[in-house]
């Protein structure tokens, strides 16, 4: 499913969108947002990656290996 939405940007940021939109490096101004934001998530989950890594190497993050595990953790809370 597709939902559309309307951005409020700056116009020199809408400017420099469409020019690259027409250097032929995005389809679209919508294409370009898409990507960005695709980019911007994986960031953001290589982010919390690289986090949770730093904590398991640290003592900090608890490893559920098991349903058995996940359960214990959940009557815990």
């Amino acid at each position: 499913m597709i939902s559309t939405i309307n951005v409020s940007i700056p116009r020199q940021l809408k400017a420099w969108g469409d020019n690259v939109v027409s250097e032929g490096h995005y389809a679209s101004f919508s294409d370009l947002v898409r990507t960005a934001l695709r980019n911007l998530y994986i960031e953001f989950l290589d982010q919390r990656l690289k986090e949770t890594r730093r904590d398991m190497k640290n003592g900090k993050a608890i490893v559920l290996k098991n349903e058995e595990d996940i359960e214990k953790f959940i009557k815990s809370l």
